[in-house]
């Protein structure tokens, strides 16, 4: 699969797959998160109710964002790793409040959007073998 097919695969809410986001400073901290984009090349996150992550992120500039998920032929997800910043009022946020408010009737707006910019890629399926994609 190429690259920007596993990256757009980084779309949706919980209604269709959970996502998760990992950030470090002293300690590993993941998150769930519902409400991801794709957009120009990077994976967008709704900065709704992550503040460690978020504080995490602005500490140290980066981030994982994965999911897996049960398909047809069994179990299958993706990992992205790299560069990260809080975009609190440009175009990643607006485009992720636009996503959150039209998706939850206007009940939810984020206060930012958590932007990764992937440096590596990684196939989450089970079984041996190279899981490094990109």
């Amino acid at each position: 699969m190429e690259r920007d097919e596993i990256l757009k695969m980084f779309e949706g809410d919980c209604s269709q797959r959970i996502f998760w986001v990992s950030t470090c400073d002293e300690m590993p901290h993941l998150a769930p998160v519902c409400f991801v984009r794709y957009m120009n090349g990077r994976v967008v996150v709704a900065y709704n109710f992550i503040k460690r992550t978020a504080r995490n992120v602005e500490k140290t500039g980066r981030a994982s964002v994965g999911f897996a998920e049960k398909g047809e032929k069994g179990f299958y997800g993706y990992l992205v790793k790299g560069k990260a910043w809080i975009d609190y009022s440009g175009e990643f946020f607006n485009e992720i409040r636009n996503f959150v408010e039209g998706k939850t009737g206007g009940r939810r707006s984020p206060k930012g959007a958590l932007v990764v910019e992937p440096e590596e890629i990684y196939s989450l399926s089970p079984g041996e073998g190279k899981k490094r994609l990109y």
